[in-house]
């Protein structure tokens, strides 16, 4: 079973109401939304994104890049970014094993992209 297919099981189990695309396998959690972006090509890359945590404007570009830097210091692991120009998103991006425990990689990211989030929000409020 490749890493797509494990993802798509483990939520299921979990009881999360996974829906998958052609990019990836969007689902909640909490109330906030998350999407596994899985690559074919690198069947060990685990990617959980948490997409459009805040909107980028002309007026705030200068303060979002400043508090997605301040961000990335800060946080393990997370890495926040403007893969489109709008919108900030957050990811959770480590290489595993053939063989993943889902179990454990799955809350620890959950709860690091929560995490980024929070940060990124103080960093924006304390500018």
């Amino acid at each position: 079973m490749n890493l797509k297919e494990l993802m798509m099981q483990y939520l299921r189990e979990e009881g999360y109401c996974p829906k998958e695309d052609e990019y990836s396998i969007d689902f909640k959690c909490e109330g906030l939304g998350f999407a596994f972006l899985y690559d074919e090509d690198d069947d060990q890359f685990f990617r959980l994104m948490m997409p459009n945590i805040f909107e980028v404007t002309d007026e705030n570009r200068d303060e979002v890049l400043r508090a997605l830097n301040e961000t990335n210091n800060r946080v393990k692991v997370a890495k926040l970014y403007t893969p489109i120009p709008s919108s900030v998103w957050a990811a959770f991006e480590v290489l595993v094993d053939s063989t993943p425990v889902l179990d454990d990689i799955v809350p620890r990211a959950l709860a690091t992209l929560r995490g980024a989030r929070m940060a990124f929000y103080e960093a924006i409020q304390n500018g």
